[in-house]
């Protein structure tokens, strides 16, 4: 009896290890479906990772340019939506006063500026020296025209002159451009614009 349920238990034992070989062959000769890519004659297994959302801040920052940066960003998060809404308004403008004689474009510009006084003046009055340069060069960035040609455009070379005189007094410059290739806080502002747009920040 002993005998018997030794050679029983051996068989049992037996039996799940091939099953478990079997197994195993079997997902072997199954084996599974991938992406690939061709290299030098030999098959390469591709696969695709899931996107990695990367939370800090947009370029590493010492403790001493830490309050810099808050401001920076404070700034860009103020002054960025008055430039998205010029490049809209620029192009409303600009289709509507086409087709327009010199007296209607003056008569357009008028309520324009009437508009504008009404909608953003007590807002952009606010606004401190720092913002002001900040939002000169975004105004450039969304319309792709630095604010005298902006000016010289829509009222004339003398306006464009007398703005930018009145301007250079309280240190602005209307021909202030938009450059993060060449300029260090135009590329941090290029990548706060990116994050605000993406609610990173």
């Amino acid at each position: 009896m002993i005998v018997y349920y030794t050679a029983m238990k051996g068989l049992v034992y037996l039996f799940f290890v091939l099953i478990a070989f079997s197994s195993k062959a079997q997902e072997k000769s199954q084996g599974y479906v991938t992406y690939a890519i061709k290299y030098e004659g030999d098959t390469i297994p591709m696969s695709f990772l899931p996107a990695v959302d990367i939370i800090g801040y947009v370029y590493y920052i010492k403790a001493s340019e830490l309050e810099q940066y808050h401001k920076l960003v404070r700034n860009v998060k103020i002054t960025y939506p008055y430039a998205k809404q010029a490049g809209i308004l620029l192009g409303k403008y600009q289709d509507s006063m086409r087709n327009m004689n010199s007296s209607q474009r003056k008569l357009m510009m008028k309520k324009a500026e009437k508009d504008i006084d009404k909608q953003f003046g007590a807002s952009l009055k606010k606004l401190t020296r720092s913002q002001g340069l900040i939002l000169l060069r975004l105004i450039d960035r969304e319309t792709g025209t630095d604010s005298y040609t902006l000016v010289k455009e829509l009222r004339g070379s003398l306006s464009a002159f007398f703005y930018q005189a009145i301007g250079s007094l309280f240190g602005y410059n209307l021909r202030m451009k938009f450059d993060p290739k060449n300029n260090f806080e135009d590329l941090l502002i290029e990548k706060i614009i990116y994050a605000i747009e993406t609610n990173k920040i």
